[in-house]
């Protein structure tokens, strides 16, 4: 077996976990997530993003240089 780095170690195992899933999502949040994300609440979920994005000057993306 060929020699490990630390750091390979570490992103090895940060692999393992993005794979996993997050555990701390329970099966009922999942799939209120997949419905927001791609299911049936997708429009409504856009919509609260475009929201936000419009009333946050950081979050959309605006110049917020002249607001100091």
């Amino acid at each position: 077996m060929e020699p490990v780095t630390i750091g390979e170690e570490l992103l090895e195992e940060r692999r393992r976990r993005r794979l996993a899933g997050d555990p701390r999502i329970t099966p009922e949040g999942r799939e209120l997530l997949l419905r927001m994300t791609t299911g049936d609440l997708m429009d409504e979920f856009q919509a609260a993003l475009d929201a936000d994005a419009a009333a946050d000057p950081a979050l959309g993306g605006h110049d917020t240089d002249d607001e100091i």
